[in-house]
Formats: C-alpha cells, sequence, structure tokens
C-alpha cells in the first residue's frame, strides 16, 4: 500500500483505494473503488475514476500492463482458440471455402511444430498460412494482399503488405511451398464475381439485349484468352490483379464491339467499382492490349462468337 494525498491509502497491486472516511472527501462513496476496467489503446496518461492523475510509479505499472495487453492483441501468444476463432471471422469475411481454412490450420500447425514464436507474432504466420493456403486452390480462393492485411488489421492483428510478404519468404525456408505467386487468370472470377454484384451492370447488360449470365461467362472466357497472349516480359513487375482487371474491361469493349452496343461501363465506372485506379488501367490498355489486339485481330472474333 502507499499513501496518496488525494486518495488516502492506494494498493499498488491492484490499484484499490482504501476505505477510510478520513482519507476521503465526504463526496466519495465509503466502498472500495477501482481504476478503469479497460485499459484503452489511446490514452498514455493513466487516471483514476475520478480523472486524477496516477502516481509517477503507477504511471508506469500501468504503462507496462498496456503493453502485455496489446503485445497479446498482436497475437505475440500462442492461443490456438483465439487465433482459429478469429481465423474464421478473418474467412467469413474473405468469403474464403472451409477448404483454405481447415489447409490453412493444417499448415499451420505444422509450422509451429518446427519453429516457436517465429518473429513474435502469431496472428502474422496465421496470416501467411492464410495466403499460402489459398494460392494453393488457385483461382476458387482468390485474395488481394491487401485484402488479407485490412482483414486481420480489422481483427486487431495490425501489419504491413511489405512485412506479410518478408515473412513468407522466410515461411518458405522452413514449411515449403511451391506457389509463392498467383497468376494474372486466377483473378478472373474474382473481377468478375464483383461486377455481378453492382446492381447497375446487369440491368445494362439485358437492355444492351444479352444474357447476363452469357454475358458473364463469354468475358471471363475473352479475359483469359488475352491474358493468355501475353509475354512474359509484359507480365513482369506487374501487379497480376491489375493486369487481370484491365484485361476484364479490354475484353468487355471487345463483347461490345461485337455486339454493335455502346459500352457497359466506362473507366471511370468500372475504375470505382473493381478498385482499380484509372490511370493504371489506361497504361495497360494502352502499352499491352492494344498493340496485342492489333496482331491477333482476325483471330479475336472466333473466341467469342
Amino acid at each position: 500500500m502507499v499513501f496518496d494525498d488525494r486518495s488516502g491509502l492506494v494498493c499498488t497491486a491492484c490499484g484499490l483505494i482504501g476505505e477510510g472516511e478520513e482519507s476521503l472527501p465526504p463526496s466519495y462513496p465509503l466502498s472500495k473503488q477501482r481504476l478503469g476496467s479497460i485499459i484503452a489503446k489511446k490514452f498514455y496518461v493513466f487516471k483514476d475514476v475520478e480523472e486524477r492523475i496516477l502516481p509517477e510509479h503507477l504511471q508506469l505499472k500501468f504503462s507496462r500492463l498496456k503493453e502485455l495487453q496489446d503485445s497479446f492483441y498482436r497475437g505475440s501468444y500462442l492461443d490456438f482458440f483465439r487465433l482459429y476463432k478469429d481465423l474464421e471471422s478473418i474467412g467469413d469475411f474473405l468469403m474464403l471455402p472451409d477448404e483454405v481454412l481447415e489447409r490453412c490450420k493444417e499448415i499451420f500447425e505444422d509450422f509451429i511444430s518446427k519453429v516457436r514464436n517465429p518473429y513474435n507474432n502469431y496472428a502474422l504466420l496465421l496470416a501467411v498460412c492464410l495466403m499460402i493456403a489459398s494460392r494453393e486452390l488457385g483461382e476458387s480462393s482468390a485474395v488481394k494482399l491487401s485484402e488479407l492485411v485490412e482483414a486481420f488489421k480489422m481483427k486487431g492483428y495490425p501489419f504491413s503488405k511489405k512485412v506479410l510478404v518478408r515473412t513468407l519468404s522466410y515461411a518458405s525456408n522452413i514449411v515449403p511451398f511451391t506457389k509463392k505467386f498467383r497468376s494474372c487468370e486466377e483473378y478472373i472470377p474474382k473481377v468478375v464475381s464483383i461486377l455481378r454484384a453492382v446492381p447497375y451492370i446487369p440491368v445494362r447488360i439485358r437492355v444492351a439485349g444479352m444474357d447476363p449470365d452469357e454475358y458473364f461467362t463469354k468475358l471471363a472466357e475473352t479475359s483469359r484468352d488475352l491474358l493468355s497472349s501475353i509475354s512474359p516480359i509484359h507480365r513482369s513487375g506487374k501487379n497480376p490483379f491489375l493486369l487481370a482487371a484491365s484485361a476484364v474491361y479490354f475484353a468487355s469493349t471487345i463483347l461490345s464491339g461485337q455486339a454493335g452496343q455502346s459500352k457497359i461501363f466506362t473507366k471511370v465506372q468500372y475504375s470505382k467499382d473493381v478498385g482499380i485506379a484509372e490511370y493504371t488501367l489506361r497504361c495497360h490498355i494502352r502499352n499491352i492490349f492494344e498493340p496485342l489486339i492489333a496482331k491477333r485481330r482476325l483471330t479475336m472474333a472466333p473466341l467469342v462468337s
């Protein structure tokens, strides 16, 4: 116990203020009082329930408690129940199939059986394992790195894409896996599913005299054909999702042109709906797809008829 001239006797172990009429103002209740039960992350000056700043030695003590609390939320402790519960929420948010989550758990448990507490962050390792598992299943579980980082951040595990990629490289030395990168083609279904979910697009397809399901099927086929014709040198250094999104847009212009209809969406609308910068979309069209279609103009029509 320590004596504080504002509060009386204060327990250094739990922060309780001792009883006693002589040490408390008359307006205070004559029962034990406590500090706030939740240490908010945004507060760095700790106060008691009466908004009085704690003494220096207690500030240091609760700062240490805050550090321990933060480290728990960052995933520094191996808690299978908490991690797997958060994994299920993340899987629902990213709309991943159950096979991906089960495979992620297998990879995660295999990893920690070989190396304990890597990078002092089990949540980061779980994110790496989820990324590996999603890539193993191909286009049925295509997830962008930014989506994965955002999903874990929402559950209280903040880390950057750069850290995630660096950890993936480290993990490959311990748990070998063959597929480190996604191909552009694997993102085609994801882009098409985004377009399906935009309300105005199916309406415009029907107005143009086309069936939405048939249109989206042809859109995916034409997009894959475009990507299959891109040389490795033009793929190098390109974000696979952005390149796939550009291919889908260019495929839509081909379909609209062959049907004699106006475009289903503009570059501005498409960029906002899919999540690609308009500048990137224009650059890919001008530097990759327009030169490609100029060489293949006579062979494109049979593929979309």
